[in-house]
């Protein structure tokens, strides 16, 4: 009888044994597994921080690139996005309507452009590049009055100053591992008058009419909107009597 007592005894005793091994073993996994979740969370962290200044990076150095190339006084020579502008923006109906929220013909999917930048294949590979940086353009008519006035005239047959109280907002997009950065410069044109023998003039005109090889129609002009002089019956889209300057107004 004693004996049996005793291996009674020495059976409970293994089956608390286990018991406790199997919770030890377990608290060490709970540790495993909340050591690992922080490691991981410390790590997607740092990868989201990295990808987020690689962004912010990005977007500010092309700032301000644009605004170098944009105010440039030989930008009209040198800058094919001057070129673009320069033949597209500022034409209302006939191309790019202004933004007005709200307002039918005029919301964001009439108003806004976007461009899609790529690293140059013949340069060597930018460290650091995003994996997308994007350009959103529109413009508004933020005087009043002038707004007015568009209710019974097309844009591009106001006068220089009225229509130099337009803005062109230019937004940098980048984008790396589902991080996002965005810049926005708004510029005011400055619209002044150049006669046709100016080579200010001769430039829209050559912009306006040029074509490559490797292109299908005109890539500043690709609506080939109607270039020239205006007279007391003809009005031009692109008009060569215009010299047009691009200033910063505001970063945001």
């Amino acid at each position: 009888m004693k004996k049996r007592v005793n291996h009674n005894r020495i059976s409970d005793r293994s089956g608390a044994a286990m018991i406790i091994a199997i919770f030890i073993i377990g608290i060490i996994l709970v540790f495993t597994f909340a050591l690992l979740l922080v490691s991981y969370t410390l790590y997607a962290s740092q990868n989201k921080n990295a990808a987020s200044l690689r962004c912010s990076e990005a977007a500010n150095t092309l700032s301000i690139a644009l605004e170098d190339e944009l105010e440039d006084p030989d930008a009209y020579k040198t800058s094919a996005f001057y070129k673009y502008l320069r033949c597209n923006v500022f034409q209302d109906k006939n191309t790019w309507p202004y933004y007005e929220a709200g307002k039918p013909g005029h919301g964001e999917k009439e108003a806004f452009r976007y461009m899609d930048l790529r690293a140059n294949v013949k340069y060597d590979q930018v460290e650091g590049f995003p994996g997308s940086v994007k350009l959103c353009m529109y413009w508004t008519v933020d005087d009043k009055d002038v707004r007015n006035l568009l209710a019974t005239k097309d844009f591009i047959s106001l006068s220089v100053s009225q229509r130099s109280t337009a803005r062109l907002h230019v937004l940098i997009i980048t984008e790396t591992a589902s991080q996002s950065y965005t810049v926005e410069n708004i510029y005011k044109v400055n619209i002044s008058s150049v006669p046709t023998t100016d080579e200010k003039s001769k430039a829209v005109s050559t912009m306006a009419s040029t074509t490559y090889s490797d292109t299908d129609g005109h890539p500043y002009n690709p609506q080939e909107l109607t270039c020239g002089e205006d007279n007391g019956s003809v009005i031009n889209d692109i008009k060569t009597t215009e010299y047009w300057s691009f200033e910063l107004e505001s970063r945001e």
